[in-house]
Order: C-alpha cells, then sequence, then structure tokens
C-alpha cells in the first residue's frame, strides 16, 4: 500500500495542477464530513487515579502482534504509579511502531485494583504492490515492477520485502528487519541484497549505465527509549557500461568496496510521522575501502532537528550536512534533487562531494485528527483523516572539495502547503513553492517535510 502510493504520487507529479487540486477538494470534503464524534484524544483515565499503582496493563485487540512488542515501548509498568503524561508518552511510542491504525490507552478502577487497558487496531501487514513510476520527471524514463511486503513478519514487528523492477534503472532486492534480537541486550538487525543497474547521473547526457551488486548488514543497539547505536558491514562492487578510463577507481574497471559504518542516533520525537515536539540528533561515519590501492575514502555527516510546540501549533527546524574526504568514485557524489530537494529548486539536480542543508516550518492543525469506520475489519476501522496547513523554508547546497566557502551557491526556496493526514500514507502533502527568483511550482509529495 505504501509503496503504491508513492508510484501514484510520481506518475501524477506533471499534471498535478488539476488533478491535486480536484484530490485536495474531495479529500478535504471528506474530513470535513466525519462525524463530530469522533474522540481527538488517545489517554482516557479518571483523575483519581493517578499517583496510584498500576496493578495489571492489559493489550486488546493485537490478533497478529504479540503483546511483548507492545509493552516493551512502554514506560510505564506493573507496579509504578499512574502517571498522566507518562501514559501519553507510552501511546505515541507504540504508535510509532507503525503497526497500529490508532493506539488508545486507559485506566480503570476494577476488582479494587488498578488496570490499564491498551487498545489497539492492527492494519494490515502484508501488501504485494505493483511498481509503476518515473523517473527524473521524463515519462521516456519509466520503472515498473512488483514486490511482497510483510510489516509485521512473525507478529514481532519484522520487516520482510522482496521487490523488483524493470524499465529504468532495473534492481532486484530482498530487505529484512528485525528490531529486537538478543532479547534484554536490546539489539536491532537489518540485512539487504540487491542488483541493480543505475543511469549514471555524472554522465547526464550521455547512455552510460553503473551496475551495482551488493549486500549489507546494520547490527544495532538500543539505549534505553530514544537512543541508538548502529555498526554497519557492506560489501559491493561496482562497474560501467559502457566502461571507460576513470570512471572506476580500480584499473581494471571493477571497484570492489568493503565499508564500515558507524552511526548513533538520539530520537525525542513525539511522534515520528509528524512531530509536535521533541527534537532528534544524528551522527554518522562510513569508510570506504581499505588502501588507497582499492577505495579509501570517507564520509561522515549529521542530521539535527528540532519541534518546538507553540499550542497546538509546531515550529520545526532542520540542519544537516554531510562531508567527504578522500578520492570520492562519481556513483558516490552527493546531489540535492533526489533523496534530498529544495522546494522551489523541486526537480532540479546540483552535484558536489559535500553537501549542507536547512530548512524551518511552521505547521498549523486545521481539522485535527479524527477518525472514522470503514468496514467491520479491524484493518478498516479508527482510520485517520486530518488536515494542517504548513509554511517552509529550504535552502540547500553542494560543493567539490576544491571548492572553497566563497564559492558556495545555496539554492533557496519557501512556500505554503496543505498536509492530509490519511491512513496506510501518513501524510500527503500539496505544496506551492517559489525560488529565489519568484519562480513558481506546485509539489506533490508524502511524509512529513522535516
Amino acid at each position: 500500500m505504501i509503496e503504491t502510493g508513492t508510484t501514484l504520487i510520481r506518475m501524477i507529479h506533471r499534471n498535478m495542477h488539476t488533478r491535486a487540486s480536484k484530490c485536495v477538494f474531495v479529500i478535504a470534503t471528506m474530513m470535513i464530513c466525519i462525524g463530530e464524534g469522533s474522540l481527538r484524544g488517545q489517554v482516557f483515565l479518571d483523575s483519581v487515579l493517578v499517583g496510584r499503582r498500576i496493578d495489571a496493563i492489559q493489550i486488546h485487540g493485537n490478533q497478529k502482534t504479540k503483546a511483548s512488542i507492545i509493552l516493551r515501548e512502554m514506560k510505564s509498568c506493573e507496579g509504578d504509579t499512574l502517571d498522566e503524561a507518562l501514559l501519553m508518552e507510552d501511546q505515541k511510542r507504540i504508535q510509532n511502531l507503525n503497526l497500529f491504525n490508532r493506539v488508545t490507552i486507559f485506566a480503570q478502577y476494577q476488582d479494587r485494583r488498578v488496570i490499564v487497558h491498551v487498545h489497539v487496531t492492527e492494519q494490515w501487514y502484508i501488501f504485494p504492490y505493483p511498481i509503476f513510476f518515473i523517473n527524473e520527471r521524463d515519462w521516456d524514463k519509466l520503472s515498473y515492477g512488483a514486490g511482497l511486503k510483510h510489516f509485521n513478519f512473525r507478529g514481532r514487528a519484522e520487516i520482510l520485502d522482496a521487490f523488483f523492477w524493470l524499465g529504468y534503472n532495473p534492481s532486484v532486492q530482498l530487505d529484512y528487519i528485525n528490531p529486537w534480537i538478543g532479547g534484554r541486550h536490546h539489539l536491532s538487525l537489518r540485512t539487504n541484497i540487491y542488483f541493480q543497474k543505475v543511469r549514471s547521473k555524472h554522465y547526464r547526457d550521455e547512455e552510460v549505465t553503473e551496475n551495482h551488486k551488493g549486500v549489507y548488514g546494520i547490527l544495532g543497539k538500543r539505549f534505553g527509549y530514544h537512543t541508538h547505536l548502529n555498526m554497519s558491514l557492506s560489501y559491493r562492487e561496482v562497474t560501467f557500461s559502457p566502461s571507460d578510463s576513470g570512471q572506476t577507481l580500480s584499473p581494471d574497471g571493477r571497484d570492489r568496496l568493503p565499508s564500515l559504518g558507524l552511526s548513533l542516533v538520539w530520537d525525542h520525537r513525539d511522534l515520528i510521522e509528524y512531530p509536535h515536539s521533541g527534537w532528534y540528533v544524528y551522527f554518522s561515519a562510513v569508510k570506504t575501502g581499505v588502501s588507497s590501492m582499492t577505495a579509501d575514502y570517507l564520509f561522515y555527516g549529521f542530521d539535527t532537528r528540532a519541534y518546538v510546540p507553540l499550542g497546538r501549533t509546531t515550529l520545526a527546524f532542520r540542519l544537516a550536512s554531510d562531508v567527504s574526504h578522500g578520492k570520492i568514485p562519481l556513483y558516490d557524489r552527493l546531489y540535492i534533487g533526489y533523496n534530498e530537494r529544495v522546494r522551489g529548486h523541486f526537480f532540479e539536480a546540483f552535484e558536489g562531494e559535500n553537501r549542507a542543508l536547512a530548512s524551518a516550518a511552521f505547521r498549523i492543525p486545521l481539522i485535527p485528527v479524527r477518525y472514522v469506520d470503514l468496514g467491520d475489519q479491524s484493518q478498516m476501522m479508527n482510520l485517520k483523516f486530518g488536515l494542517s496547513l504548513g509554511f517552509f523554508i529550504d535552502t540547500g547546497t553542494v560543493w567539490f572539495q576544491s571548492e572553497g566557502i566563497n564559492d558556495l551557491k545555496f539554492q533557496t526556496g519557501y512556500g505554503v502547503g496543505l498536509h492530509m493526514h490519511l491512513p496506510y500514507i501518513n501524510v500527503l502533502r500539496f505544496e506551492m513553492a517559489f525560488n529565489q527568483r519568484g519562480r513558481k511550482q506546485f509539489i506533490l509529495d508524502m511524509g512529513v517535510d522535516i
């Protein structure tokens, strides 16, 4: 479902002046028509219970998900005193598992005991999905394929994803994520194997293909509820077709690239899908190669985000950068215009060996998130709908190691958008952006902007 939504958005980028406007109107009308009786809060308890001992925590609605997966996200435990603020934090942390349409918590006094009830509404977890998308806004660059994804493998919040696509930049991949291995050691594991042909971004006017194949694994350690330390090991091989001198680091035309990486994450966001308060800090360093005879270069960077609540509105800020050392091959150069974009220059591409980005946003809820049932199955119950208004400004630059600070050229854009809170997609954004010269563009994208 998520991949399907992504591909549909890519398909309609060119026609969104009319179609997206109709989409905004239809969805906004649906949300306005949702019953006023929908509950906005997610934690309910009698104030007289606050401070009393929790005798039991009971989980309801988890037909597939094991109760331990939910309980391990809660700071509230049996034997603790009942704290309303802590239960609200627990509710958001369970929602952040991305396994449930809705999570509600309430406490009641029953048989002379204080019972905390956690109710979850489970989503669909297995999605066969088609893949069809347009690359770089060019109808001559179509990709098409299919995949099968399980978001809750074995009922343990594990992800298993197998997919392929043909056409432009064909690829076959298998991905497995286990967020909790090693029991009380709080370890996580991710593995991926892939084969892909990529049209070189460097040779924009020539038909040059990069052939990538490789495997990687990430072992993570979770400290408490907010801190993660990850170590990655990977190996990949890269060749070019047609091959030419200077494309690869190795003279035989095939780069063999072992890599070792470390990353550290502090994530104190209240709700990952659309944060209202908290902060996020990420540091990483990746060393590729073992000697100058093959590859020998380093990337390190950071990504910091802060969310300041102002009543029901939110101020959001982001500052991020990636810096390189050593000889960077063509296929590992950094870009603005692909995974990282500057609105106002959304469909432009800029190339370099280093990158810096900054953004600020102000978000205003227009229609608070409400929940509606569209069927009797749990997967069609408690589906969320809401609407927010967002103002933003983005800026960013890329540069080569040989360039100095005075050579930097920042691309900047600003604008306004509607953010639609939808089931399974989470956030669909329809935005109007302007660059520093006042040129206007319309953007349809998914996910929270910061």
